[in-house]
Order: C-alpha cells, then sequence, then structure tokens
C-alpha cells in the first residue's frame, strides 16, 4: 500500500503567505471588512437616535439612567450614581458628546480610519453604556432575556480588533504610511 501526500516540499517553499492563504487570507479580510462596515452601520442608526431632540435635549436621561435605585449592590449602586451625577450635571452636554462620540465611532467604522483606536474605543464606550445606562442588565429577574445590547457590542468590537478588519477595504491602508510613530492606531498591514 502506498500513501500519497499532496504536499511535496521543495527547495523554493517558503513560509506560507499571509496575504493569500491562511488565517489572514484576501477572503478573510474581506469577510471582516464587511462585517466592520456593517457593525459601522448599526453605529451610524444607534448615533442617529442619540441626535433627536429629546435625547439631545437631556429629557431622556434621568428615564434611561434610572437603574441605580433600583440595584443594591454597593460598589455597583455607586457606579451607577456616578453616572447618573456627570449626565445629569448637564444633561444636554452629556448627550451631545454621546452622539458626537457614537457618530465618529459610525465613520470611523464605515471607512476604516483609524481601526485599531476605533475597536477599541467602541469596546470601552460600549462598556460603558452597559455598565452606566444599561446598568449591567441589572438587577437581574426571572423571565430575563438577554443582558442588554451593549455588551454585545464589546465583543464585537474586540473580535473586529483581533481579526484586524480594518487592513482592507479601509482608509488606514493610505493612513498607515503617514501616521509615523502612530501607526499603531491604523490597522495593520496584512495583504
Amino acid at each position: 500500500m502506498i500513501i500519497q501526500s499532496s504536499y511535496i516540499p521543495t527547495a523554493s517553499a517558503g513560509p506560507p503567505s499571509t496575504a493569500r492563504g491562511g488565517v489572514f487570507g484576501t477572503r478573510w479580510l474581506h469577510g471582516a471588512a464587511v462585517v466592520r462596515i456593517l457593525f459601522g452601520l448599526l453605529w451610524a442608526v444607534d448615533a442617529s437616535f442619540k441626535w433627536s431632540p429629546g435625547f439631545r435635549g437631556g429629557q431622556t436621561l434621568p428615564d434611561e439612567l434610572s437603574r441605580a435605585g433600583k440595584v443594591q449592590t454597593p460598589v455597583i449602586h455607586q457606579w451607577l450614581e456616578l453616572w447618573n451625577t456627570v449626565a445629569l450635571a448637564n444633561p444636554g452636554l452629556f448627550a451631545t458628546m454621546m452622539a458626537i462620540l457614537e457618530s465618529l465611532a459610525a465613520v470611523a467604522l464605515i471607512f476604516g480610519v483609524l481601526s485599531n483606536l476605533a475597536f477599541i474605543g467602541t469596546a470601552v464606550l460600549s462598556f460603558g453604556i452597559w455598565s452606566g445606562a444599561e446598568g449591567f442588565h441589572l438587577p437581574f429577574h426571572a423571565g430575563m432575556t438577554d443582558l442588554g445590547p451593549s455588551a454585545g457590542y464589546v465583543f464585537a468590537s474586540l473580535a473586529l480588533f483581533f481579526a484586524a478588519a480594518g487592513s482592507t477595504w479601509s482608509l488606514d491602508t493610505w493612513l498607515r504610511s503617514r501616521l509615523g510613530r502612530f501607526s499603531w492606531l491604523a490597522a495593520p498591514a496584512l495583504c
């Protein structure tokens, strides 16, 4: 019985190319770029809600930040109270800042601008929203069906970061060489 192998090493064979095959092949990078753009569009929809007069005027913030009274765990209760104090000190300014941050996140994700910064920034912003406005989706109760959408945004942002989703179909390909020592803010060049 003779077993044949489809791989025959040659003297000219080098390590596999990351641009054509392997984990970060062209198909992988294009797929990650599509997901990045769709995630950016999702952020754009979220941002459009933040530009509504009710939110920007600060009228909806007291209702959105009302979970602190329902949570009795001391550290979490204090964290939620901190966000209430910060946001309600100047509700219009806080709401406008959130609208600006979410709009910047959407633009950065859609166009692939400073992708590494955008992915980490949206993970931090999502955690802030989840832990502040959504109050960790506490208190947990019978009949609960999810932990809140922002918890998923944290993991989606980190997954896009690790998938190098800004490495193709992005302005990072143009920006990277122009950023000098700040080139780490853009996605790595993989293709």
